[in-house]
């Protein structure tokens, strides 16, 4: 078995690495201090402030010029310095690079409204855009609407072939998808339209019943009609093209693909495990069909750590996982850590989730985390190639011996120590540290 399988996403393994002492000791053990020592050599140091980072201070990012896909993470969903991060470094590779996709786990059907009034230049539509179309909090925030707008602000006066796209490559939800469809089919004048709209409806009500009245054997019969439209819409591509343009068929036989994904997304959402599969597998797919699209265009994906990490556990993949068997050492992930500070996340009582705000990481790190050992750097913020520290025989060593780093979704209890999980080297490409961070900014 891999290393990676041991990733406790799945598997509750929790282990301490304890040759650290506390930050706030009067020395660090030798050990410790050698492997600090370390990552003060090979670390590349960066600005507390991401938005002002030069571009002598990104050129750690050069190696990555020739990947098709880089994986952007984030520790949790709501940390500023996270986000404008990954602002600058988008910035950076669409600039130097030729980077020109953005895609993010955020919705398909939602990213098409907002990239349309990119590509049209209308910035000022972006935030109510961001307000009514998006789904999640998360993107609903001041430091997004600026990536948005600079990305707008980029396009202008460009030809069409070298303007950047935001897309989105999630399948949690048939909101817009249905409609999407059902308007193009009437455009293209189908022949199968009385169909069509029966089964489009069909999405519609189960999608808005959250599938509370279909068992297995009702589910697979409503699937099987979904893919009977997909069928049938296949058969009149040339048609379709004719009446519309390629283009647009092509983008609407992927609506109808993503369809039949929030579908079983959606069906299987009570069971976590192959959730978490589904789920993955089909943000993967769809950011390959829109590197297609694109017709090869470099792709940046923004989603959580887990989901750009490169991590497998019997059959469950993260996208990141996908993403690597499919584009080989064409792809590359980044993530991302932090020790103390705030970020914006869905408070919890016990299992119960509460309301969402600023929550707060006061405490060290824990004893022998990542997070703790990059803590005694001092630095406020830096990047780290993960394989140049595991070649280094006292990082290898205290890797194998067990290392957690912090790790949490939406959601906070307010007890850190419930959010770290073990860490392997090989799930991301690079690291990037921040020693505080400040909580994302909500649009009003």
């Amino acid at each position: 078995m891999s290393a990676k399988r041991l990733y406790p996403i799945l598997l509750v393994f929790l282990t301490i690495w304890s040759c650290t002492k506390s930050p706030e000791g009067p020395q660090l053990d030798p050990d410790t201090q050698t492997l600090v020592d370390i990552l003060l050599d090979e670390m590349d140091p960066l600005g507390a402030d991401p938005l002002s980072w030069e571009d002598e201070e990104l050129r750690w990012l050069d190696p990555l010029s020739g990947k098709s896909v880089v994986g952007l993470g984030e520790a949790t969903h709501g940390t500023a310095e996270f986000f404008d991060a990954k602002h600058r470094i988008f910035r950076y590779l669409v600039e130097n690079h030729g980077f020109r996709v953005f895609a993010f786990e955020a919705d398909f059907g939602e990213s098409i409204y907002i990239n349309e009034a990119i590509q049209q230049g209308n910035a000022s539509q972006i935030e109510s855009l961001m307000n009514s179309r998006m789904h999640f909090w998360t993107w609903k925030t001041e430091e997004v609407k600026e990536l948005l707008e600079w990305i707008c602000t980029y396009n202008q006066g460009k030809a069409d072939d070298d303007k950047v796209h935001y897309v989105g490559v999630d399948c949690q939800f048939n909101t817009y998808h249905p409609a999407m469809a059902r308007d193009y089919l009437e455009q293209a004048g189908v022949p199968f339209l009385s169909f069509a709209d029966s089964v489009l409806s069909e999405v519609e009500i189960a999608y808005t019943e959250n599938y509370g009245s279909f068992d297995q054997e009702s589910f697979d019969n409503h699937l099987g009609r979904v893919i009977a439209l997909q069928d049938s819409i296949t058969k009149y591509r040339e048609d379709m093209i004719v009446a519309t343009s390629e283009k647009d068929f092509l983008m609407h036989e992927r609506i109808m693909e993503v369809i039949r994904q929030a579908s079983l997304v959606s069906f299987y959402r009570g069971d976590p495990q192959k959730l978490l599969d589904l789920r993955d597998q089909f943000m993967a797919q769809n950011v390959y069909w829109y590197r297609d699209y694109f017709e090869n265009s470099k792709i940046a994906v923004w989603a959580h750590n887990y989901h750009v990490s490169d991590f497998e556990s019997g059959v469950v993949g993260t996208m990141g996982n996908y993403l690597r068997y499919y584009y080989g050492n064409q792809y590359a992930s980044i993530g991302f850590l932090f020790s103390r500070g705030e970020f914006t996340a869905v408070g919890m009582d016990g299992d119960q989730y509460t309301e969402l705000g600023t929550q707060s990481v006061d405490s060290i790190p824990k004893a022998g985390s990542l997070n703790a050992l990059m803590s005694h750097t001092g630095q406020a913020a830096f990047s780290i190639e993960l394989d140049a520290l595991a070649n280094y025989l006292a990082w290898y060593n205290a890797f194998e011996a067990g290392m957690d780093y912090f790790f949490m979704g939406s959601g906070y209890n307010n007890r850190p120590g419930d959010y770290y999980i073990h860490f392997n080297p090989g799930l991301y490409h690079y690291m990037i540290y921040f020693d505080k961070t400040r909580a994302s900014v909500l649009l009003k």
